[in-house]
Parts: structure tokens; C-alpha cells; sequence
């Protein structure tokens, strides 16, 4: 027996880089429920538009935008979608946005990543193949399939992309007076189980050795398959002392590893920097302070400490580990255990993250993971990018259990094997890059790429303040690099 649900999400919030409530799951048969969970802009190539995180209107126009060759706009509308029921089957998604007049004009819809920074300027570089179309716009609301999106739960952005009618179209935005007019995401699932009742998400996993069965990604793609289980079960968040040891996951084999158990970080695996990025406002130094080895675990460490790096004076010191010259990999399971040192009120402007970069410096970036803090303290930040323009796609999500990255160790893991980019938290598979949804995947993905590890401070998501706490550690159980 199964159960139908229906919940619409409906936009507002006071900034474009709002990060959105939960959603509420065991809605009542046949009920919708409005939730304020969407952040909004206008992509603009149009200089004269500023700044669209501080408007309130969302306009569509084409390349050629009443005689300007430069004039594309794209209405950009996020959702947050959280704590999907374990057992949710058949996923519909329909993005419904009010026009004010009708007009004889295509307009397509996008998915173009779910993190905060692609809901503001520039416009998304998003690829050839629309979630679905609209061949007239008309006067109230619009709506588009989105289903070919949604693979669980995480943060959604959509764009907009108007096709023809050469002059801009107005659309209602989260901050519209109107309540009933603002953005809204309808979503639709079925809920499995004997009794009809949605389940709650299941504790975190504990994997085991059973081999996993190949099955249809979301995306489509036939090349996609369950997280392949550990050949040993792995500790809680409340065990950090208690790690697994390395094994290969079934159909993989390691082939790299730090496990953190000596008494100074190996200078044959890492290599550390004295140096200022124009990223951060902090220096990364080559210090103990910043970096060092105790318990089986590796320490990153940000201190408030005035420090000489690249010819200035900065206020924050940090660590930073690469293994850029000694150790790089095409393809590749990448894994880390690790907790962050934010939490809801003490880590605005810190910025743990692991990610890859291609040896030769061009084109490319795999964030395995980035843990900011501050408002965004909850979600795990998972991305790609082309170049720093930035064409990237990015998604926010969730530790599957309903917690959050600082409040325990957690693993995340990147499969990167030709074609397709898959993430996992926790074993949980929450995300999946490939060809169709990335048409420049095989032009960046196909080279060496090297680790970075490092923490962050301040930068694009915002500076430390004074409700910063410091030092702040961010805690490394292990890394491991496996592969086919």
C-alpha cells in the first residue's frame, strides 16, 4: 500500500542568500503545505542591473534583449528540500512562477546546483538540455516539470531561460507583497510500505559486505550505482577514537591513505604553505599551531593572530595541506572522516572544506566536500567546478540522519570514474555529476587531479565576528584514495 503526498514549497525570505527551514514530511493525505523555503534573483548580464540580490523583481529576456546583444536574464529560484522519508518512490516536482501578463514567448527551465552562490549574478552557465518547456506564457501561474531533478533531499536552484519575444518578462519574486503569487516548488511522492504510513529516515547507516546491485541513477544514467559498502563497519560520530581500519570497499581498492597515526604529519604525502590567497583573509602557515598530529587524528587549526604572509599583515592564521608533486590520481573513490568545529552561533567566516585540483592548474575543481559555517553550520557543501568565473554546479546537503556536520565525525566520499561524479555522506549517496547534466564533464574531468585540505577563513561567504570562536578545529580521523 502506498500513500500519495503533496507539498508545495512556496517562496520567501529577506535575502538571496537565505538558507531555508526543513520541510515538513508527514503531511496529512491530500493536504499541501506552504513552506518559506526558497531564495531568488535575476542572473543579469546587464551592467545597469547591479546587483539583484537587494531587488525584488525576477525578469527573464533573451540573448538579445530589446537590441542589446548582451541583455540575457534569468530568473534564479532555490529551494531547500530536507528529511525526505527513507522509503519516498515516484518523485514529481513542478515549479509553478507567476507571469503578471501573457506573452507568445518559449521559456525553458533549468537545474542549475543547489548551493547559496549560484542564486546571484553572474548568469548560470546551465546545460543544453532543458528539465522541460514552455511554449506561451500566461497571465497568473506558469508551470514546469522539474521531476529530472530531484534525486532527494538537498538544495534545488532553477533557472529560467527565455527563448524567444526579444524584450524582458516580468515575474513575481519571493518578496512579492502577495503572498499566494511568490515562487513555489509542488512536490509530489509516494511513500512505500505495508501499513501506508511514511517512515522517518533510518538511523545512519552501518554498512556491511553485501555486495551493492547496479541500479538506474535518478539522472538516467546507467553507470551509477549504490555506495559500495565498507568491508568493516564504521564508528558513530560519538566514536572518534574508534576508527575503521582501511579496507576496500567492494569493487574498490586502496591505494593511498593517511590514517594520521604518527607523531608529525608526513611530509612524503603532504606538503604545508606559508602563504596569503586573496580567497581569505587568513594566512596559511607551515606552523604546529596550525597543523599537527595527536590521537590518531589530524588537527586543522584557524587562530585570531596577527601574522606575516605574502607581504602583508593578516589577523587569522590556518592550516592548509596539499599533495600537489607527490601524489595525484585520474578517476578514484576519495573518502575523509572528519568533524567540523561549527555550530549555530560560533562560526561565522570559517570554512573547513576537501577537494581536488587538476595538476596542470586549468580548468576544474571536485569539492568532496566544504563544511562553512555561520548560517550555513547545517550543510555540507558538494561541487564542481569548470573555471572561476564561476561555471560551477553545487548542491547544500543534509547528513542523512537529520544532524549536521559539527556535531560528530561524519565521511564523505567522492566516486569519480569516467563520465560520472557521485556523493556520498555517511554512505547515503546524496548527489551525482555526469555527461547530461554537465556537457564540459569529459573537457575537466579526465586528468590527474591532486588533494587539497585545508580551513578556511572568511572569504566569499562572509569574515569571522566577534561571535567567531577561537581557536577553531577542524578534526581529520583519516583520508583514503581508492580506485577500480
Amino acid at each position: 500500500m502506498r500513500r500519495r503526498t503533496a507539498i508545495a514549497l512556496a517562496g520567501a525570505g529577506a535575502s538571496a542568500l537565505l538558507i531555508a527551514g526543513t520541510l515538513p514530511i508527514l503531511a496529512d493525505d491530500g493536504k499541501a503545505v506552504t513552506i518559506a523555503s526558497v531564495a531568488d534573483t535575476t542572473g543579469s548580464l546587464v551592467p545597469q542591473d547591479g546587483d539583484n540580490r537587494v531587488k525584488t523583481t525576477l525578469a527573464s529576456c533573451p540573448q538579445l534583449c530589446d537590441r542589446n546583444r548582451n541583455g540575457l536574464r534569468e530568473p534564479l529560484i532555490a529551494f531547500d528540500i530536507a528529511e525526505l522519508p527513507a522509503n519516498v518512490s515516484k518523485v514529481t516536482a513542478k515549479l509553478r512562477v507567476y507571469a503578471w501578463s501573457s506573452f507568445d514567448a518559449r521559456v525553458d527551465a533549468y537545474a542549475v546546483g543547489g548551493g547559496a552562490e549560484e542564486v546571484r549574478p553572474p548568469v548560470s552557465q546551465v546545460g543544453p538540455a532543458a528539465l522541460s518547456q514552455l511554449g506561451k506564457v500566461s497571465q497568473g501561474f506558469n508551470e514546469w516539470d522539474v521531476s529530472g531533478a530531484i534525486n532527494g533531499n538537498g538544495r534545488y536552484t532553477f533557472a529560467l531561460r527565455q527563448l524567444t519575444y526579444n524584450t524582458p518578462i516580468y515575474w513575481a519574486s519571493r518578496d512579492n507583497r502577495r503572498e499566494t503569487i511568490r515562487p513555489q516548488l509542488l512536490l509530489a511522492y509516494e511513500v512505500g510500505g505495508s501499513d501506508g504510513v511514511a517512515k522517518p529516515p533510518p538511523p545512519r547507516p552501518i554498512p556491511t559486505t553485501a555486495a551493492p546491485q547496479p541500479t538506474k541513477s535518478p539522472d538516467g544514467s546507467s553507470t551509477s550505482r549504490p555506495a559500495p559498502a565498507p568491508t568493516t563497519p564504521k564508528p558513530s560520530a560519538s566514536q572518534p577514537d574508534n576508527p575503521p581500519p582501511p579496507g576496500n570497499p567492494a569493487g574498490w581498492n586502496l591505494k593511498w591513505s593517511d590514517e594520521f597515526n604518527g607523531g608529525a604529519i608526513d611530509s612524503s604525502k603532504w606538503n604545508t604553505r606559508h602563504e596569503g590567497r586573496s580567497t581569505d583573509v587568513a594566512c596559511n602557515t607551515a606552523s604546529s599551531k596550525n597543523q599537527f598530529l595527536s590521537g590518531g587524528m589530524l588537527t586543522l587549526r584557524a587562530l585570531k593572530e596577527s601574522v606575516q604572509c605574502s607581504g602583508q599583515t593578516r589577523q587569522y592564521s590556518e592550516g592548509y595541506l596539499d599533495t600537489i608533486g607527490k601524489h595525484s590520481w585520474t578517476y578514484g573513490r576519495f573518502e575523509m572522516r572528519a568533524k567540523s568545529p561549527n555550530g549555530p552561533t560560533n562560526s561565522k567566516g570559517l570554512w573547513p572544506a576537501f577537494w581536488l585540483r587538476p595538476n596542470d592548474g586549468g580548468n576544474g575543481e571536485i569539492d568532496v566536500v566544504e563544511l562553512p559555517g555561520g548560517s550555513y553550520y547545517k550543510q555540507a557543501t558538494l561541487g564542481i567546478f569548470y573555471n572561476y568565473s564561476p561555471i560551477k554546479q553545487d548542491i547544500g546537503a543534509r547528513v542523512p540522519d537529520g544532524g549536521y556536520p559539527g556535531d560528530g565525525f561524519h565521511t564523505y566520499t567522492t566516486e569519480w570514474e569516467p563520465g560520472v561524479l557521485r556523493w556520498y555522506i555517511d554512505g547515503v549517496k546524496v548527489w551525482e555529476r555526469n555527461r547530461s547534466t554537465t556537457p564540459w564533464f569529459d573537457e575537466v574531468f579526465s586528468k590527474p587531479y591532486n588533494i587539497r585540505l585545508n580551513f578556511q577563513t572568511g572569504g566569499w561567504l562572509g569574515n569571522p565576528d566577534a561571535s567567531t570562536q577561537f581557536p577553531a578545529d577542524f578534526v581529520v580521523d583519516y583520508v583514503r584514495v581508492y580506485q577500480r
